[in-house]
């Protein structure tokens, strides 16, 4: 096809076209022969005056600041007949910004990306719309086709010639977009041609890309909607409906499950998400592109790295790591970890950990003796106190004055009046509340008694639970179990290799599905919005692909679901299994991730466990001697109120 183009550029010169690079809708892209850092775009079909002009103005207004950040026209190709047919422009390089902000594509396009890497490309998105903005122009068409990212996070952008142009003479429109990057006010626009964009329309779709690259792919308007009606991301932009912002509830929208929280991010990454969302940035107020430089560069600087694993950071106002709370929840690997894999045997051998040593630490701690004998509470022979037995004096005068004063009362009162029978009653009252007053002093003796009995019950009960040197042997045979399961890891890695193995068909299978993307896909009824509405849900591939997923997405039912799993099951069928094909190291990597991390959990707990079971030795030991003391306290008050309480 190239020897057919004849293409001279504003010199004049011949411009020999190498192989196709590339084809598109409008034009393709085919290396020149003479450079290696150019190529030439060439287009389809004749251009419009119109077009040919904007071409040639943007070759006119090219400059290091647009080439940095853009495959800007660098010359003009024109035709034998003196037509601009095409361009010049630097070679791209990069990948799709998808292939990034997707988990999935991630880990096999960018595998060892890390989320201070997802920040930083973020902030480089911003700065390619810096240069575009401060140039005077705009982007215009807003998509995930048009940024491209290389394995240094640097961001070109491009088929700049669909951007809005704009010198003091004339105006370029950019006359297409997709409506699930463009703002809330450009929703219901029938056509672009018209249409003046500005930068702050740009700002918008600036923020959905900052917001994807920050959230692991979720479109940020992409969310469970609680009303009756399907709420495409189209209509939720336009009646911003923000899925994780502070106002979503009362948009009756919330985030997808599994997805991370907005508070994830620093305060001042969520205040400009708030505001590039909110109906107040349609008069302008959206975050710029400077603004998002600033913010996202002191998010930068203020990220920490995860206890648990090392590949994961997340910023320094969190308390905990966000993306251990993913993997954990829905099962997913979000980064995948830098740990070499090992050969059988070194497992145990890759510091200078020796367990040997640290385990004679640990055998030698003492474990406490025997416990202590508690006091007999019975043994102890006391006298009564002396308020006892003048308490038991007087109540044997009051009993003797008592009866003596029955027996002359009723005399008495039968020599005088031999039919006084009430009388008697009455005088028998008297003596029953002289008894009654009689026992107070022996009730007071009684209570006194019993509560000294309830402190010995209850002091006997807390001496065998609290004494006992049963946590000591507990906390040492977990040590030996913790020990045991350090020496074997190596058996245990082999034992995963070899489960590994047995199930290569469905990895080989499963790893197949998940490198055909559903974007790339035709499938009838399921465009870009709806592509973005799976991924925002974790549907990103054929390989995450199920009822049950699809089941969680708002707006798609039987039908669409019939279909999606369709294209899944025809995808599936054109699988061949490799039984040759060896292990990947990405697997052997992922089980020596997981060994990696258990070994140094074991070896933090090892290396802390003597000193950890001597403070519990001392503990038990400590607490003997105080209960000890406190026991001797109590059988002496125990044997005082007893010989009080028998005296009376």
């Amino acid at each position: 096809m190239q020897n057919r183009i004849m293409a001279i550029n504003s010199s004049g010169k011949n411009v020999p076209f190498g192989k196709e690079l590339g084809r598109g809708g409008e034009g393709s892209v085919f290396e020149i022969s003479s450079a290696s850092k150019i190529v030439a775009k060439v287009y389809h079909q004749a251009l419009q005056p119109k077009k040919q002009e904007k071409i040639l103005t943007m070759v006119r207004l090219h400059k290091d600041r647009l080439l940095k950040f853009s495959t800007w026209p660098l010359d003009v190709l024109k035709n034998p007949n003196n037509e601009i047919i095409g361009f010049i422009m630097p070679k791209l390089t990069g990948k799709e910004i998808h292939k990034l902000y997707g988990p999935k594509t991630r880990l096999i396009e960018f595998p060892y990306s890390t989320y201070p890497f997802l920040v930083h490309t973020a902030a480089n998105l911003a700065r390619a719309f810096a240069a575009v903005h401060e140039s005077g122009h705009v982007i215009g068409d807003v998509n995930h086709g048009n940024f491209y990212v290389s394995d240094q996070g640097t961001v070109m952008l491009v088929d700049c010639d669909s951007f809005q142009i704009k010198t003091t003479q004339d105006i370029f429109r950019c006359e297409v977009g997709i409506p699930m990057y463009q703002p809330p006010e450009l929703q219901n626009v029938s056509s672009y041609r018209d249409v003046e964009r500005n930068s702050n329309h740009d700002n918008f779709g600036l923020a959905v890309f900052i917001f994807m690259l920050l959230f692991m792919g979720r479109h940020p308007f992409a969310g469970v909607y609680s009303g009756p009606e399907d709420m495409p991301i189209e209509k939720a932009i336009g009646q911003f409906r923000f899925a994780y912002g502070s106002h979503a509830a009362a948009k009756q929208m919330k985030p997808p499950p599994g997805a991370p929280s907005l508070t994830s991010a620093p305060p001042a990454v969520v205040q400009l998400f708030e505001r590039a969302f909110a109906p107040e940035g349609v008069k302008g107020n959206r975050p710029s592109a400077e603004e998002w430089i600033k913010v996202l560069g002191e998010f930068s600087g203020n990220l920490q790295k995860c206890r648990m694993k090392e590949q994961h950071h997340y910023s320094k106002h969190l308390s905990s790591c966000p993306w251990c709370d993913i993997e954990n929840k829905i099962g997913i690997v979000l980064f995948l970890s830098q740990v070499r894999s090992c050969t059988s045997g070194s497992v145990g051998q890759q510091n200078t950990f020796e367990i040997k040593m640290i385990w004679a630490r640990i055998a030698a701690v003492s474990s406490p003796p025997s416990a202590f004998t508690l006091p007999d509470f019975s043994s102890a022979v006391v006298a009564p106190s002396q308020t006892a037995l003048k308490a038991a004096k007087k109540r044997k005068r009051m009993k003797g004055f008592t009866l003596l004063s029955i027996i002359a009362v009723d005399g008495t009162l039968l020599t005088l009046i031999p039919q006084a029978s009430v009388w008697i009653i009455i005088v028998s009252i008297v003596i029953a509340v002289v008894v009654f007053q009689s026992k107070k002093p022996v009730s007071a003796f009684k209570e006194s008694y019993e509560k000294v009995k309830k402190e010995r019950d209850s002091l006997i009960s807390r001496w065998a639970m609290e004494t006992g040197a049963e946590a000591f042997y507990k906390m040492y045979h977990s040590l030996e179990n913790i020990k045991s399961e350090y020496q074997n890891l190596d058996s245990y890695r082999n034992s995963l290799l070899k489960e590994l193995q047995s199930k290569q068909r469905d990895i080989q299978l499963q790893r197949y599905l998940q490198s055909i993307r559903i974007a790339n896909a035709r499938i009838d009824g399921i465009g870009s919005s709806r592509t973005a509405t799976l991924q925002s849900f974790g549907i990103e591939t054929a390989g995450d692909i199920s009822k049950a997923a699809i089941r969680q997405v708002p707006g798609f039912g039987p039908s669409f679901t019939k279909r999606l799993l369709d294209w899944r099951d025809t995808v599936a069928r054109q699988f061949v299994f490799n039984p040759k094909q060896a292990v990947s190291t990405a697997d052997i990597a992922t089980i020596d991730r997981d060994i990696s991390i258990k070994k140094q959990k074991f070896e933090q707990q090892l290396l802390v466990g003597a000193s950890q079971l001597q403070q519990l030795s001392d503990q038990i030991n400590s607490k003997r001697t105080r209960m000890l003391q406190e026991a001797n306290l109590v059988a002496k008050n125990f044997a005082q109120a007893e010989a009080d309480y028998k005296s009376q």
